[in-house]
């Protein structure tokens, strides 16, 4: 009993993937003049774990986009040569699934989960890796029996990376490439990338909020004007570049997405006097329009939590006033 409290406790969080990625803020369908189709996640009932590659492969055709999700999965469980392949004639299409991770309900596509896939393969064999290093041989295969596939893979961290940035390549030399996949691929890249003709490309085409973002990362002041044409979509941008110019779109918006966090955030990452200011309207605001205690502590939280990330000395005073008011 002992052993398995602890094996449960090494693997908290552990499991669960975080994938607020794919509750994309698409702004822009794929330029096809078509609608996405959505369909909602359902169970299906054939068993791919014992299929063969080629089986799997044929069933792709005939799939609807629940079951090409599950072939990928398995695919790249498997660590298959055809990865990228399938990526390809997956990452064109914006064939809509809805899923459920916890109690979260997200929209997203087979290229998309075909992504984090792979990525979910590094955070694996990091985790084994540390797993290996710090964990009695006996609990390490306790683990792996409990956890089977959650546990254990077939990839290095360096196949992943080299996979990853292989399928960033393809996607990105496509034009029509559907906007909701770069939105994966941008938000588990940490909004990184090196190619920024392609991404200035597609955030005029696609001007959702983890492209833009990716775009303000090259911190280009050319970038500006794109960057405030779409400011609702643009809040992650003024995160990761807080450039002068953004801030008097935060000011002029302060009373109607005070209560969002990728809002927040971006007044923060200015660290300097009228941040602070900005910010107290946001707590003005929170306590303003919230009656219900508990939503405005929760709002007053999230606050807190996105200052407090800051590090900033000179919002101290500001925080130990949130926490005076959650009292």
């Amino acid at each position: 009993m002992k052993n398995t409290l602890l094996l449960f406790c090494l693997f908290a969080g552990a499991v669960g993937f975080s994938q607020s990625a794919r509750s994309t803020k698409l702004i822009a369908d794929n330029g096809s003049g078509n609608k996405p189709t959505v369909s909602r996640h359902t169970t299906t009932e054939t068993d791919y774990k014992s299929a063969t590659e080629d089986e799997l492969l044929k069933a792709v055709s005939r799939a609807n986009a629940d079951a090409k999700i599950a072939i990928a999965q398995e695919l790249v469980e498997r660590k298959s040569a055809k990865v990228a392949d399938l990526f390809k004639s997956y990452m064109t299409s914006d064939e809509i699934v809805k899923l459920k991770l916890g109690v979260i309900e997200y929209e997203s596509n087979p290229a998309s989960e075909l992504y984090v896939a792979v990525a979910h393969q590094k955070e694996k064999a990091e985790r084994k890796k540390y797993y290996e290093r710090t964990t009695k041989k006996g609990l390490q295969k306790e683990l792996k029996g409990m956890f089977g596939r959650d546990y254990d893979t077939k990839w290095t961290s360096v196949e992943t990376d080299a996979c990853l940035a292989k399928l960033t390549a393809m996607a990105l030399a496509d034009d029509n490439v559907a906007p909701r996949t770069l939105n994966t691929i941008f938000y588990t890249s940490g909004y990184k990338s090196k190619n920024y003709a392609r991404v200035k490309f597609f955030a005029t085409k696609y001007p959702t909020a983890e492209i833009l973002a990716t775009l303000a990362n090259f911190k280009n002041p050319t970038d500006i004007a794109v960057l405030t044409q779409y400011p609702q979509a643009s809040y992650i941008a003024y995160s990761v570049y807080p450039h002068a110019a953004f801030f008097p779109t935060l000011q002029m918006n302060v009373d109607d997405d005070y209560a969002n966090a990728d809002f927040q955030n971006a007044i923060s990452a200015y660290k300097n006097a009228d941040a602070k200011t900005l910010l107290s309207k946001v707590c003005a605001n929170i306590c303003n329009n919230y009656a219900l205690k508990s939503e405005r502590d929760d709002k007053l939280f999230q606050l807190y939590s996105v200052i407090e990330k800051r590090n900033c000395r000179l919002f101290d005073s500001l925080l130990k006033k949130i926490d005076v008011l959650l009292q």
